[in-house]
């Protein structure tokens, strides 16, 4: 059994009205039912979302107080003014200083940019920076994807004599803050039709307005930037990202051709997924390390060497926050596995931990653990704890630290992700009152959501398919990529691929149809996938081009296996290997207890009878009971999730076969025409002559001895004279052995599909 890491979820529409709209639209019923769901309903509609590039963007004087933005700096253009843009150490925030900047450098302006140090000054406005930017002789400040919510901050400027253009798109508070302008989609005097604009997608407009026409030779760095923020991708979002891809293809910024390369992605076949696995994270890594000046300086860069310089910077920082998440990974991982259990809300506290990268530690967490995780980086000098959180379904993040404000120096942040600050003297106050009300909702475990678009047949799949597919990108926020189920599948010639062998290649079939799959970061189900497991998946579908030959493939996001599954570990290798890897649900079974001296990790895990313990997910059988109906016992009482099967056997114990009665026959007249039949003198003669081993003819002396046909004192036989007819069955030792061989026959060297069928049938009876 493999539980799926998601919950996978499928919206269910009405059968006719997608029948009617891809009757209206001329459209197949699939790509109807897809439509629908994204409430596309109208042939308008749907032109502007399969034709965006038809299309313009809104007018910015929509905004409110657009026309005081731009009227104040066109007056600091011409008076010679000196402009900052204060912009946001993040991949949105660098994108909406470039676009900014670029426009006002074309109109003649002074301008800089600033961009706060996010672990000496955090997000946003700060009275400090406003201060030493006025004491540099600016007369304008312009934010970009920030100071929505610095109301105070806002104050200090108007104090300072400091002019202030506030361009966000973040969550606005009850109160604007006081500036000579505030240009946000939400504002309530706005009659801006898309409130969903990213950073940089504000900056934009506001530099289309300042023009009088569109920059659009700037939309690749909008399309970064937006794809990036994981703003929704409908309307005008989906516009630029779509006009953006193609400058990326076709002219992209001198810094994105130059990262991209560094990144080893071709941007003449860029999409959205260039973007958000290549691009973005470059921006977004040297941020989370010190200052995220380079990042800017990369979008900035006319010249090629300098461009050079600072993507190789940016990308080696990416190198270093890829390690720095790894190990910081697998150092709280390793904290929590010595935990004698896992809490329901999980609370990881270390020194020396970067506090840029513990927000994606802490979604690694979430994922392995399925319960919130809060990663804290321990400031001894400060006294302080300074981190990242992410939750699950039904833990409000936000509210829950809201509810335990007194413990906290600072937090803020969503239902499903925060930031926090916290005083070491409050650390196990936090932690406790964060366990309880996890507990309280009984959070442990609850999976996210997966939405899932529909469930196919491996049939249905075609490269026809796949292109009507294509055609709805870009996928993000809003316009999801299709994830497909599959159910019922077997999964044959899996195996690790990658030069780390973290990824998964396999072939989904069920028996007539065959799908190519691969799992990137997927490995390791490899070892967890038996050869008849019946498998329902879910995954993206694309096309593989090899050697000019396009396939279809699914990229497999999740998987389940909703009953039993059996490992055959009776080889060498494959029970070392499953006595190296650390699972605390694994119990080892023992029929022998001498056996345990063999498993020095797991003693703590050993039971020898089914009454050794209330419950059990895996089974492992170590060795070989007397009789198959120990093994039934503990299958029957468990009906565990895994059953591993070593069925070990002491060598010195082991014949392979019961000796016939002629073997029995010929040792007798040896032990009469010999006797005193010495078996030290004479055991390598009858080995040479019979092929007997020792075993064998211990084994048939002890049955004589038992029947009383001889006497044994000190290794050396007697034939009893007064002994009369009797049968070797008689013998206990006989009838034990032929158990014992029988079950040897039985578990040992039965196949693996007679063991599963066998199990099986234990489980259902």
């Amino acid at each position: 059994m493999i539980h799926s890491k998601y919950k996978w979820k499928t919206e269910d529409v009405d059968a006719v009205k997608v029948t009617n709209l891809a009757q209206e639209l001329n459209v197949s019923l699939p790509l109807a039912k897809m439509l629908l769901k994204r409430k596309i309903t109208t042939e308008g509609q749907y032109d502007k979302f399969m034709n965006p590039s038809k299309y313009t963007g809104y007018d910015p004087f929509l905004f409110a107080e657009m026309e005081k933005a731009v009227e104040r700096i066109k007056s600091a253009i011409s008076a010679g003014e000196k402009i900052m843009i204060y912009g946001d150490y993040d991949a949105d925030g660098v994108t909406s200083i470039a676009v900014l900047y670029k426009t006002l450098e074309s109109l003649g302006a002074l301008v800089q940019f600033y961009i706060p140090n996010r672990f000496t000054e955090g997000y946003g406005p700060n009275q400090t920076a406003f201060q030493m930017i006025k004491n540099q002789g600016f007369d304008l400040i312009i934010t970009v994807d920030n100071g929505i919510a610095a109301l105070e901050v806002m104050e200090f400027a108007q104090e300072i004599g400091m002019d202030v253009i506030i361009t966000d798109h973040h969550e606005m508070r009850e109160t604007l803050p006081e500036a000579v302008a505030v240009i946000h989609p939400k504002h309530p005097d706005s009659n801006y039709p898309f409130e969903d604009l990213a950073g940089v997608g504000v900056s934009y407009k506001l530099s289309h307005a300042l023009l009088g026409e569109e920059p659009a030779h700037l939309l690749d760095l909008v399309a970064v930037g937006t794809v990036a923020d994981l703003v929704s991708l409908t309307d005008e979002n989906r516009l630029f990202v779509q006009k953006g891809l193609q400058i990326l293809r076709e002219n992209p910024n001198t810094g994105l051709r130059v990262l991209a390369s560094k990144a080893k992605v071709k941007l003449e076949e860029a999409n959205e997924e260039t973007i958000g696995f290549a691009i973005a994270p470059r921006l977004n890594a040297i941020g989370r390390l010190g200052a995220a000046d380079p990042a800017a300086e990369l979008l900035l860069a006319f010249e090629e060497e300098e461009a050079e310089y600072l993507a190789e910077e940016i990308d080696e920082a990416n190198v270093n926050r890829r390690k720095l998440v790894s190990d910081i990974t697998a150092e709280a991982t390793a904290l929590l596995e010595a935990k004698s259990e896992i809490p329901s809300v999980i609370l990881v506290a270390e020194r020396n931990w970067n506090p840029g990268v513990l927000g994606i530690v802490a979604s690694r967490l979430v994922e392995k653990y399925h319960r919130p995780v809060i990663c804290l980086a321990i400031d001894d000098e400060k006294r302080i704890a300074k981190g990242s959180g992410r939750s699950v379904p039904h833990f409000h993040l936000y509210q829950e630290l809201d509810k335990n404000r007194e413990f906290l120096e600072a937090f803020g942040g969503h239902p499903m992700a925060a930031g926090m600050t916290v005083s070491l003297e409050h650390l196990d106050a936090l932690e406790m009152a964060l366990i309880r009300e996890g507990d309280q909702l009984d959070v442990s475990g609850i999976k996210r959501e997966l939405y899932v678009e529909d469930t196919l047949e491996l049939a249905d799949v075609s490269l026809e398919f796949i292109q009507m597919i294509e055609r709805m990108a870009p996928f993000g926020t809003g316009n999801v990529k299709p994830i497909f189920q599959f159910n019922d599948l077997y999964l044959k010639d899996t195996k690790r691929i990658g030069a780390d062998k973290t990824h998964l290649k396999t072939v989904l079939t069920n028996q007539s149809v065959s799908l190519d799959g691969i799992g990137f970061n997927l490995g390791d189900l490899t070892d967890n996938l038996t050869q008849n497991a019946l498998v329902s998946l879910v995954g993206e579908l694309n096309v593989n081009e090899w050697n000019n030959i396009r396939k279809p493939q699914l990229r497999l996001v999740d998987l389940e296996v909703d009953q039993f599954q059996l490992f055959d570990v009776r080889n060498r290798t494959e029970w070392q290997r499953l006595l190296s890897e650390s699972e605390r649900e694994r119990v080892f079974i023992c029929f022998n207890k001498e056996t345990v001296q063999n498993l020095p990790k797991v003693t703590e895990n050993v039971v020898y009878t089914p009454d050794d313990r209330e419950s059990a997910r895996e089974l492992v059988f170590v060795d070989l009971p007397k009789d198959v109906n120990h093994v039934e016992a503990f299958v029957k009482k468990f009906q565990p999730e895994r059953i591993y099967v070593h069925f070990g056997a002491s060598e010195d114990a082991a014949f392979q076969a019961l000796p016939d009665r002629k073997a029995f026959k010929d040792l007798y007249a040896l032990i009469k025409k010999y006797q005193p039949f010495s078996l030290e003198k004479y055991g390598p003669a009858l080995n040479r002559k019979f092929g007997w081993s020792k075993g064998q003819i211990d084994f048939m002396s002890n049955v004589f001895f038992e029947l009383d046909f001889v006497k044994i004192e000190s290794g050396v036989i007697l034939l009893n004279d007064h002994s009369g007819k009797r049968n070797l069955e008689e013998a206990e030792i006989y009838q034990s052995k032929k158990q014992e061989l029988a079950t040897r026959e039985k578990l040992l060297y039965a196949s693996f599909n007679e063991l599963f069928s066998w199990m099986k049938r234990i489980m259902e009876a």
